[in-house]
Order: C-alpha cells, then structure tokens, then sequence
C-alpha cells in the first residue's frame, strides 16, 4: 500500500509531469489546441493545472491494488463523457469544440481504416501509436472512447466460459476492416460511401455493445470486434511492460472472475502468463492470495514495475484527456 505522507513524490512527480508536457500545447500552431484557451484567453492554463491535479489524485489512487479497478474505471468514464459531449458540442453548438474544426466519425475502427481510405495519417493515429509505443495494451483499458462503454456494459464480474473462436473472429475482423478501406480507396468511392461504412461499423460495434457484452459479462466488443483492439493485442509487444503469473500461483482460478477480457484462461494460467487480450489493467491483483499476479520491467522489481506503469499511463491519460476531442 502507498502511503501518501511518506511518498508524496509520486503523485506530485506525475502532476508536474503533465503540467510540463502540456504547457507547449498553449504555443502549439495558429489553433489552440487546449479547449478552454479557444473559449478565453489563458483558459488553457486552467485546463493545465485542473488535469495535473486530477493525474496527482488518479495516480494516488492508482498505486494501490484495492482502489486501482475504480479508479481506472473512473477515469476511463470521465474520458469517454468528456470526448462524447465535445463530440456533440461540435455538432449542434460550434465547431470550436472539435479539434480541427472539421467532424471524423468516432468510431474506434477508423483509427485503422480512416488513414487507409484517404492515404494520410491523422491525429488520433499519432496518439495511438504513441500510447502504445509507451504504455502497451492500456489504450484498451484506460484511452479508448467506446472501451469505456464496452467495460460499463460487461459489468464487475466476469463470465468463465471463454469466447470461443476468438483468434480467429479477431483476424477476420482486422482483416475485414483493412479490406473494406482499401477497397473503397482503390474503388474511388466518395465521403457519402466511407461515412455509410463507418455508420455501420459503429452501430455494429455498440450492438455488440449492448446485447453480447452485457449478456456474457466480458468486453466482446474490445477483445473480438474491434480491429484496434485486435491490432493493440500484436503490437503491445514493442512496448517492454509485461505481466507475469508466479509459480505461488494454485491455479485456483479466483483471478478469472474479474477479467473482462477473456485473458486468463485455464491454459494462460498453466502457462504463467496472461493471454494474447490482456490489457495489464490489473484488476487481477486484488483476487489473488500469494500475489502471484506481477508487473515485469526490465531490470526493475515487480512493485516498482508496476508503479512505472501506473505513472506512465496516468501521464498519457492526462495528455489524451487534454486532446478527447475529434
């Protein structure tokens, strides 16, 4: 357990952190890019201050095992309300709640396919490459808009039954994704086609949402649907975080009910290692009795491995926060 008085460093090391990667976003290009400086000059060093504080708190939270599942999910819903009514704000107010001025579909598989179809990267792009450069699977279970969603449907608890098929239905989903934009690219097909395809993709995805997510109490939608998520699941290896199962480990299976994401199998357990879906969100600590659940870091122990990662992910959060916007 973190003891605020004697490691007061941690949480305070991470706000000035923020406060220190932000602060160049208020001298960024002719468009501010702080939402709250479009709105009033030196709204931005508001917005600075009011998230490094959050991240201070967040991180506080996050360091101890008990608290970190709410905590995540706390902040994860925060992000999700905050990029959703920007989103509506820009639409049905002024187009000086979206980041560019101009609308993007908010869906997930547009990461992936968006820069296909039109032959160009965009800013979501970027910052998703970066976070999983740096922090691994956590754009799973800390940055993602519609993950927030998938996590409140599926619930606390997590069904045993495993989804069957799974690698393959999340290939053939990747696959599909890429195809369709590729095609649409190659087809000439015009901003009415790519917005219909999009449309579908996201009413597909919170169907999967709402109906199998929420009747199986796991992430179907994170874990097998989306071709991001899929794509996270290869690439989180370029990033030196891991976590490992101990040899304590029973194999008493408690961890299993509290994984949403189907990483924990019988055979992941056997195998000492979580499975191809984990997003290292941790929730798995708390459940196990020997502590056999452990984040690794080269060169660093398991406890202050972990704390790395909280303060790694806390850092990119603030900065996604600051940037939840189309």
């Amino acid at each position: 357990m973190v003891n605020m008085h004697k490691r007061p460093f941690l949480p305070v090391l991470t706000g000035t952190i923020v406060v220190l990667l932000l602060l160049p976003l208020q001298f960024a290009g002719e468009r501010p890019m702080l939402l709250l400086e479009r709105l009033f000059a030196g709204g931005g060093y508001f917005q600075i201050a009011a998230i490094a504080i959050f991240a201070a708190v967040l991180e506080y939270n996050m360091l101890q095992p008990e608290r970190s599942g709410r905590w995540r999910r706390i902040s994860w819903s925060l992000f999700s309300a905050v990029f959703f009514i920007q989103l509506i704000l820009g639409i049905a107010v002024d187009r000086i709640f979206l980041m560019t001025g101009e609308l993007h579909l908010p869906v997930p598989a547009l990461i992936i396919s968006g820069p296909l179809y039109r032959g160009e990267l965009s800013v979501m792009t970027l910052i998703f490459l970066s976070a999983v450069l740096l922090s691994g699977p956590a754009w799973c279970s800390q940055y993602c808009y519609f993950g927030a969603i998938d996590s409140a449907f599926a619930g606390k608890s997590s069904s045993s039954q495993p989804v069957r098929n799974r690698l393959a239905l999340k290939n053939s989903f990747l696959f599909l994704s890429i195809a369709v934009a590729l095609l649409l690219r190659i087809a000439g097909a015009g901003q009415t086609t790519a917005l219909i395809t999009g449309v579908v993709t996201g009413v597909a995805g919170l169907a999967i949402i709402t109906v199998i997510s929420r009747g199986q109490g796991k992430m179907i939608h994170c874990t097998v649907w989306c071709p991001v998520g899929t794509l996270v699941s290869y690439l989180k290896n370029i990033n030196p975080f891991r976590m490992k199962i101990e040899e304590s480990c029973t194999s008493c299976m408690r961890c299993t009910s509290v994984c949403r994401y189907d990483a924990l199998r019988r055979e992941d357990i056997a195998n000492r290692k979580p499975g191809l879906t984990c997003t290292l969100c941790g929730d798995c600590l708390t459940t196990c009795k020997f502590s056999s659940i452990t984040y690794r870091f080269p060169g660093l122990e398991p406890s202050t491995a972990r704390k790395l990662y909280v303060t790694v992910t806390v850092v990119i959060f603030s900065l996604v926060l600051a940037m939840a916007r189309i």
